[in-house]
This record gives C-alpha cells, structure tokens and sequence, in this order.
C-alpha cells in the first residue's frame, strides 16, 4: 500500500510540475530562445534523451523541475580565456564544434585568448586561439555546439537565442506560461468533475445515506428516513429541511441528542444518541481512528491531532481534567465540558491537565483561533449525526463548478498566507506543509476515491502555481517583479545584482524546504 501511495504521490506532482515547466518550455520556444535542457525532478538524472537541441530529463528527487534557457546566467559562454581547448572547423576555416573534452579529436588544439560567442546586434561570433606563439582568428557558426564528453553536446547561445534578447512580453509569457498552465490544469479537472458533481437538495429533510458507525447509523436511523426534530439538552428544534438541520447543529453545545424522524408516514423517537465531535481549534475529538464514538461519562480522548498532537503533547485515550485559559481553569469531566470550555475559549494559549494511564501530567500549546477558523471556512466545533442530504444533478450548478471551484481555492490561498503574515493569529511558517505533508494529503484521497484524489491534484496546482507568482527572487514571481522594474524603467536590472539575488534567495527556500519538511516529519511521527 505504501509502494502504491509514493506511485500515486509521484503521479500528482509529477503531472503538475510536468505541466508547469511545460508552460515555461511552450513559450520560450514559441519565442525561439534555445533551451538547453528540460528536466522532470532535481538530482541525479534518471533518464535523458537529446532531441533536437534540448536535453529531456527525468531526475531521482520528484519534486521540482527546470527548463534550462540561454541567457539566464550571466554568462552562457563554457570557455574562458587562457584555457586549452579544441576546434573542429569546416572548409571555410568556420567553427563548428567547440571541444572540451580529450575523448573527441579535433582539428586544432590550442588556449583561448579572445573570443565572442553572444554577438550582440548580430555581430560576428569568434574564437582567437594561440597555439606555439601564434594567434589564429576563427569564425563560429552561430549554430555551433560544445562537445562535453563522450555523447554529451550543448549548443552555443548567440544573442538572438537568448532569453534577454527577447521582448518584455515574450519574456513576460515565458515567466508566467508555468502557473499559467497550473491554472489551466485546475479548471480541466474542476470542468470535468463537475460533471459528477450533485447539488444537495436542502429544501428536503430527507437522508439520502447514512455513515457507518456514526451516531445515525447506530441508533437505528435508515436511508430515507425524514429528520423531524432534534433535541438537545430538553429544547426540541423542528427540522423542516437541510438548512434547519445544519443551523441546529452549528449551534449545539451537547453530544448528546434525541433525533426524531419520519419513516413510513410514521414517527420514530431515537434518544440519547452520541454525536461524533471535533475541536478543531484544539485538535481534540472523541472519535477514535477506527471511527468508535467515545462516551460522554469522561473526557477521554478519541484522537488528538494537529497541535494537540505535536511532540508527543496528547495522545488517543489521554483523559483531560482541566483546561486552563488566561489564568481561568475549567473543570473537564465530560466531553460536554470540553465543549462548553472551548464554546468560551476562543483562540489563545492553553494548559491542559490529563490523566494517562492514571498518572497526571500537563502540557500547553496555541489554539487555531475561531476567527482564523471562519476566514479559512471552518467551524471550530464540528458535530456530526452521520448523515447526507439528497441530491440531484443541475446542469447550471455543475457547469459552474469549475471556475467556482478555482475561485475558492485562490481565495483559500490568498487567505492563508494573509493568516500566515497576520500578528493577531498564532499561524506561522511552522505550519505549512512541504513534500512530506503533501505525501500524508495524496494518500488520505486516494484512499477516499479517484475523485477525490483528482481534486486534490487540482487543488494542489492552484497552490503552486499562486506561490511560485508571489514577488520573491528565484521564484516566477520574482522574475515578473523584475521585468515589471524594466517596464517602468525602461532599463534591465543588472544580470549580475539579480543572479546573486536569485541565489540568495534560493538558499533561503531551500533552508526553509528543510524545516517544513522536518515539520512535516514530526508532524507525521507524532500524529
């Protein structure tokens, strides 16, 4: 089961970057910029196969991906002066092959004095070599290739084949071809399972299915049965359609309800029913991982998750006695406890008191808080009857799904890293996830069907195709933000000043790809 979840990880991102670096292949050679080489994955090559002037690669690590273009470096040129090297000429004394290796004869051996491989304005290529104290003048064909080892070529980069040669708007395409064909990915997949798509019917109160082992299906309560009240703590809520049942829901401050439905123009009473209940804001629930709903005589822990979890804190079967707030304890002896603490503790740090095992013992962590929650479409209590809402198929609904779906996800985006950078939230770096994570996100869809996995493939290309468009150098963005400085000031930045600010800058991603991904380890080890 792993094997096949690193395939299907391997798949998700492998088709992602494939399309993204496609979007970037696309339009620089639609532009006519020579691209040296375009790469699947980063380290050690796999697989590579030459086809015209590009080398296409699959490399070990899945993650990432390159099109290596002429005129990125501040130098494409691989001789330098003073150095021995060999020319292969043809019969009008022009180079055509410029050898850097002793395992491919050539015609002349000899050190680099002068040489001019750009020909910027389309002026003459040249190679001045001197070999037993004369220097010989050599022409370079502007389609001449280096000769690097045995099999292994490059063609030389003259100006006209280079990325900086280009128009502002060629280059422009070229930056943002990748994200672009992320979104495009996105809106296909979000096109086509539209499709399969139902809109629930919330004028009804009808079940269209019931979970297994939720509290609905353990009470007895059967498809198609007609919810017509709830109960809590003596209050009876009327249900005259789905709205009814989720506003009455949202609103709970008990796990334990009677639910009365209509089956069979009859009416049949089921009570004490034990809601499934999550604190999200907390990562505390009372359903375990094989999906047992804990009861209400104690606290005790079903799962603990996300914060909760974080560095051995909590534990499945910890049994919490007291939460403690901004100096205000809370005496936890049932999970309607847990509830009503948490119904008042809204965002913050917490201490809590628990029993494992039977001997005591605390530990403290931040809360996701309620309005971060809100902002990313979450509630922070969430209870759960275990049942669906009929549905029926609407052509305007599934045709509009795709761009609403998109939509969401930007919003989402846009949202979290507003969350991310806000001084009044308690989320930071430390909680976003890299390969790792994502690896954990792609297993738990597949596991829930190929839909489901399809639309984390297109939610996952919506993300990298927003991060890489964010303003920072190595990044798409970056680039863009560089070109934007050209428009407006009608001049390039300094190749030098913004290739040492690209390899500053990704140092610093790659550091910060470490910490996520030991993040996402922990996170992983400790549930």
């Amino acid at each position: 089961m792993v094997i096949l979840n690193i395939l299907i990880f391997i798949f998700v991102l492998g088709v992602i970057i494939l399309l993204h670096e496609g979007g970037h292949f696309f339009f620089a050679k639609r532009a006519g910029i020579l691209c040296h080489e375009f790469s699947i994955g980063m380290g050690p090559t796999l697989y590579q196969k030459r086809k015209g002037e590009t080398v296409y690669a699959i490399r070990a690590i899945p993650i990432g991906g390159y099109v290596s273009m002429a005129g990125e470096a501040v130098s494409d040129a691989l001789i330098k002066k003073d150095q021995t090297i060999g020319l292969k000429i043809d019969d009008q004394r022009n180079v055509y092959e410029i050898i850097l290796t002793d395992s491919v004869e050539s015609d002349v051996i000899g050190k680099v004095v002068g040489y001019d491989l750009y020909g910027k304005n389309f002026n003459g290529l040249y190679i001045d070599i001197e070999k037993d104290g004369v220097i010989s003048h050599y022409s370079v064909n502007r389609d001449a290739i280096y000769q690097l080892g045995k099999n292994k070529t490059m063609w030389i980069t003259p100006e006209e084949k280079s990325f900086e040669s280009k128009t502002l708007w060629q280059r422009f395409l070229v930056v943002f071809g990748g994200p672009l064909m992320n979104f495009i990915l996105a809106l296909v997949i979000y096109f086509v399972l539209g499709w399969f798509v139902l809109l629930p019917t919330l004028s009804s109160n009808e079940i269209d299915q019931v979970t297994d082992n939720y509290a609905a299906e353990t009470a007895g309560i059967i498809d198609g049965d007609k919810i017509v009240s709830i109960t809590a703590n003596g209050i009876t809520h009327p249900i005259d359609d789905w709205t009814d049942l989720s506003l009455v829901m949202s609103q709970l401050d008990t796990v334990i309800v009677d639910v009365a439905v209509s089956r069979d123009d009859q009416t049949i009473a089921f009570t004490d029913l034990n809601l499934s209940v999550f604190i999200q804001s907390a990562g505390l629930s009372n359903v375990t991982v094989d999906n047992e709903i804990l009861g209400n005589d104690s606290a005790v822990l079903g799962q603990a998750y996300g914060r909760a979890s974080s560095s051995g804190r909590l534990e499945a079967g910890d049994v919490i006695t007291q939460i403690t707030a901004n100096g205000t304890p809370y005496a936890i002896s049932t999970w309607d406890d847990l509830i009503a603490a948490f119904k008042l503790i809204t965002s913050g740090d917490i201490t809590v008191n628990y029993l494992r095992d039977g001997v005591p013992s605390e530990t403290s962590y931040s809360l996701i808080s309620e309005q971060a929650l809100t902002k990313l479409g979450h509630e922070s209590i969430v209870f759960q009857l275990g049942v669906t809402a009929t549905t029926h198929f609407d052509f305007g609904y599934s045709l509009s799904y795709a761009p609403r779906a998109l939509w969401g996800d930007v919003r989402e985006v846009f949202t979290t890293l507003g969350l991310l950078f806000s001084a009044n939230e308690n989320l930071g770096i430390g909680d976003l996830s890299g390969p790792v994570g994502i690896f954990s996100l792609v297993s738990s869809s597949a596991s829930q069907g190929i839909l489901s996995l399809f639309a984390l493939m297109a939610f996952l290309s919506v993300n990298i195709g927003l991060l890489n468009l964010l303003p920072i150098p190595a990044l798409d963005g970056g680039r863009l933000a560089f070109l934007g400085y050209e428009a407006v000031s009608r001049r390039p930045i300094n190749r030098k000043v913004e290739n040492w600010i690209n390899t500053v800058m990704f140092f610093a991603l790659m550091g910060l790809f470490v910490f996520v991904t030991y993040n996402d380890i922990m996170r992983l080890i400790f549930g």
